[in-house]
C-alpha cells in the first residue's frame, strides 16, 4: 500500500509538470492565451446565435443563448481532449523511451489539460446562468457526474488515439472531420424535437455526447432530474469507451514503445 501511495504521488507529479510544460507550449501561457480561454465559448456561442438564432431560437427555456453555450462548453471540453491525446504519445517520445513511468499518465495529463482549460469557460457560463436569473437548484449538483462520466469516456477514447497516432499519423485529419460532424450530430444549436422520432431515438442512442449535454441542459437550465435513460446510456458508453481503450492501450503500448 505504502508503495502503491508512493507511486501515484510521482504519476501526480509527473502529470502536474506536463501540464505545466504543455501550457508553456501554448498561447495559455500569455495573458491573451489565458483571456481567449475564459472568452473562446463565448465568441462560440455569439457567432451561432446570430447565425441560427433566427431559425432555431424560438421556444426553448431559459433562452437560446444559455442552450448554445451549454453545448459549445461540453463539446469543446470532448473535442479539445480527445484530439490532445492524439499526440499523448509521440508528444512525449523520449519520456516513453528514457523513462518507466505508468504509460497511462500522458493520456491522462491531456485529458485534465482540457478540464482545466474547461473549468475557465465555466466563468462565462456562470455569468450567463446569472444574465438569464436562473435560481439555483439542487439539480444543479448532478453537472458534476454528468461531466465526470465524459471525462472517463474522453479517457478511454484518448488512449485508443494516442495509439493509432503513432501509426497512422494521418488520423488527425480524419478526426478533425469527424468532430466537425460530431458537432452538427449533437444538437448544439438546435432543438431534438425538431427531427422526426426515429431520428431522435438514433441520436440519443448512438451519440453519447448529445446524451451529456441533453443531461446538462435538463439539470441546469429546466432545473428537473434528467431521465434515468440518460444516465444509463452516458454509463454505458463511459464504462464500455474506458474498458476498450486501456485494454487496447496496454495490449499495444510495449511494442509502441520497443519501435520508437
Amino acid at each position: 500500500m505504502e508503495n502503491r501511495m508512493e507511486s501515484l504521488r510521482q504519476n501526480w507529479f509527473v502529470i502536474q509538470q506536463l501540464i505545466k510544460r504543455d501550457k508553456q507550449r501554448s498561447l495559455s501561457s500569455t495573458f491573451m492565451g489565458e483571456l481567449w480561454e475564459i472568452i473562446n465559448p463565448l465568441i462560440n456561442m455569439i457567432v451561432m446565435v446570430l447565425v441560427f438564432g433566427k431559425m432555431f431560437g424560438y421556444g426553448i427555456a431559459g433562452g437560446f443563448p444559455l442552450y448554445v453555450l451549454t453545448g459549445t462548453t461540453l463539446y469543446g471540453l470532448f473535442t479539445s481532449g480527445t484530439t490532445m491525446c492524439l499526440q499523448a504519445l509521440m508528444g512525449n517520445k523520449n519520456f516513453l523511451i528514457k523513462t518507466q513511468l505508468n504509460r497511462n499518465v500522458y493520456v491522462i495529463q491531456k485529458i485534465l489539460l482540457a478540464f482545466r482549460n474547461f473549468l475557465f469557460s465555466l466563468m462565462i457560463y456562470a455569468f450567463v446562468i446569472a444574465l438569464y436569473r436562473i435560481s439555483p437548484s439542487v439539480t444543479w449538483l448532478l453537472f458534476i457526474p454528468d461531466v465526470f462520466l465524459m471525462l472517463i469516456m474522453m479517457l478511454g477514447i484518448g488512449k485508443i488515439l494516442a495509439v493509432i497516432n503513432v501509426t497512422f499519423a494521418d488520423i488527425t485529419y480524419f478526426y478533425k472531420i469527424f468532430t466537425l460532424f460530431l458537432m452538427y450530430g449533437s444538437a448544439i444549436f438546435y432543438r431534438l424535437d425538431r427531427l422526426s422520432p426515429a431520428m431522435q431515438k438514433i441520436m440519443t442512442i448512438v451519440n453519447p455526447l448529445y446524451t451529456v449535454i441533453a443531461i446538462a441542459r435538463e439539470c441546469i437550465m429546466e432545473r428537473i432530474f434528467p431521465d434515468w435513460k440518460l444516465w444509463v446510456i452516458v454509463s454505458v458508453y463511459a464504462g464500455g469507451c474506458y474498458l476498450v481503450g486501456s485494454v487496447y492501450f496496454n495490449r499495444k503500448i510495449e511494442d509502441i514503445v520497443a519501435k520508437m
